[in-house]
């Protein structure tokens, strides 16, 4: 490695969070080769297995035990997260591993995703990738929203697109119920709006944002409505088999921009890859991927759309 790892960032990195509806659709995959291309273009990278409850990443780099993860921070053995990243024989890539032996990572309290959250903000790299659980927990959503981009994972099956577009839906309301989080009558109208059966007839952000004005706030309505602005999910479509696959994200971005009131940005997709998948099954690690893999390839393009 000749990154000197230990000088402070100029700068804090830049954060993607890969997200989905629910386990399946290839966000550990895919988060990995995010950050192998983005090492393999020069930038210092990071990985950060969020999926406490079942970490993996380090398989798919074939680090089959790692030393340190991040129940050794959050347990402070380590002061820093940097302290706990470790190497993983790419070049400008280090991973910074989740722990799914510890049952208890599975389940943060409010306390420890804050002091992750802050410590990720600390890493001395350009680039912070996170592979995200599945569901949309808070917590998994909270990582989600911190990010600069946050992508969405999904395959063309109309399960995964319903999971997806719920997934960004909650994320929706999850911002709105952060920033509300100190206004107790607002809280309770974004709460009673999360329900799809509302009395308050509520079914688009839009719908929402009047019954607000109504209520007196119209100054609050105009001022979630500009912070609704910061949520611009990028979609990615996993495992396209022929032409019709590819209008999955478009489906949601649809979706989103009439219901939700937000633009979700779609990438494009990747191929269903028989090798790539034989490489996971096999537990080969995903650096030794031929860089002229059609998938492999593709994931190229997005990640430079991404940049």
């Amino acid at each position: 490695m000749t990154d000197n790892h230990a000088d402070r960032p100029a700068e804090p990195p830049k954060i993607w969070a890969v997200g989905g509806g629910k386990g399946g659709v290839g966000k550990s995959v895919l988060s990995t080769i995010f950050a192998l291309w983005l090492a393999r273009m020069g930038k210092r990278t990071i990985i950060v297995d969020v999926d406490l409850g079942g970490a993996n990443v380090h398989t798919l780099l074939g680090i089959k035990n790692p030393p340190r993860t991040i129940n050794d921070y959050i347990t402070k053995k380590f002061p820093k997260l940097e302290d706990i990243c470790i190497d993983t024989g790419v070049e400008n890539l280090r991973l910074l591993s989740g722990a799914s032996e510890i049952l208890s990572l599975a389940n943060l309290q409010f306390a420890q995703k804050v002091k992750i959250i802050q410590g990720l903000r600390q890493l001395n790299a350009e680039y912070v990738i996170l592979d995200l659980g599945a569901g949309t927990s808070y917590n998994v959503l909270d990582f989600f929203l911190i990010a600069q981009r946050q992508i969405v994972m999904l395959t063309p099956q109309p399960i995964s697109i319903q999971n997806s577009y719920a997934f960004v839906r909650n994320a929706v309301y999850r911002k709105l119920s952060r920033i509300s989080s100190q206004k107790p009558g607002l809280l309770s109208i974004i709460k009673s709006a999360m329900d799809p059966k509302n009395e308050l007839n509520v079914r688009t952000i839009k719908e929402l944002f009047r019954v607000i004005r109504n209520d007196g706030g119209a100054d609050v309505a105009d001022f979630l409505k500009k912070e609704l602005a910061t949520i611009q999910p990028a979609l990615v479509t996993n495992m396209i088999r022929n032409q019709k696959d590819k209008n999955a994200g478009n489906i949601i971005q649809l979706v989103s921009e009439k219901y939700l009131m937000i633009k979700p940005i779609d990438l494009g997709g990747i191929a269903y890859d028989y090798q790539l998948n034989s490489m996971v099954s096999g537990m080969t690690p995903l650096a030794e991927t031929d860089p002229s893999n059609e998938a492999f390839a593709g994931m190229y393009d997005i990640t430079t759309k991404l940049i």
